[in-house]
């Protein structure tokens, strides 16, 4: 019998161990022109803009390392900065990404941190980066089930979002890409408060806010991947 493997269906489980299997395969997110050893690492600095940019977005939907991880940084002029708009111009309309969102700049040397979650199977691969000082410090995956994906945009569907505009914002706020529902929002973190008044004014998240936060970092049991120190 043939079909499409992504179709959901009432009986559709998630079967982590053959999803362990298809990310842990060699050729999984390989490229190869780039992979192979007889591409020097040396010779990342003389890509252009344009491939640099691609192989950043490899990076952060890989669960563990590639061979470029620790070569971005912040002196190059093609090197791969992050940006808000750009990644959701990026994962915008992908048929294999059911939801992306990067949360930043921090005050953590103008830190993002990265998700992508994309579907395999009856399965969702989850990927975390920390991308601080245009270098990646910390990696990791999970794999959850459609149930945790449902809990969070639950999560989201409570929270105050608002529509993406043409400006970069440089605070620190949350912007998503959401294919399930073909749309786009962000989240003004420093504005959703207790009390209406700033983060840095010394106010509280409000509650739906640290829900969400509760559930990147607790709900989902994370493998770490790599670790900067």
């Amino acid at each position: 019998m043939t079909g499409n493997p992504n179709l959901k269906s009432p009986a559709c489980e998630c079967d982590t161990v053959k999803i362990k299997e298809i990310i842990s395969n060699i050729i999984f997110n390989r490229i190869p022109r780039y992979d192979t050893i007889s591409f020097a690492k040396s010779d990342f600095y003389k890509l252009d803009s344009g491939i640099n940019r691609s192989l950043w977005y490899r990076d952060i939907e890989n669960i563990d390392t590639t061979k470029f991880t620790n070569l971005w940084n912040d002196y190059l002029p093609s090197n791969y900065h992050a940006s808000q708009l750009d990644f959701v111009k990026f994962y915008d309309n992908r048929k294999d990404i059911e939801l992306a969102f990067q949360f930043g700049p921090n005050m953590d040397l103008w830190a993002y941190h990265i998700f992508v979650i994309k579907k395999i199977g009856c399965c969702f691969l989850i990927t975390r980066s920390y991308f601080r000082h245009a270098r990646f410090t910390y990696k990791a995956y999970s794999i959850i089930n459609s149930r945790q994906l449902d809990t969070l945009y639950t999560i989201l569907n409570k929270v105050n979002v608002q529509p993406i505009g043409n400006k970069e914002e440089f605070k620190y706020c949350g912007y998503f890409v959401d294919n399930r529902n073909k749309k786009s929002f962000f989240i003004d973190f420093e504005k959703e408060t207790e009390k209406g008044k700033a983060v840095s004014e010394g106010q509280k998240p409000k509650k739906e806010i640290n829900r969400l936060y509760e559930f990147v970092d607790k709900k989902v049991h994370w493998t770490q991947t790599y670790l900067l120190e």
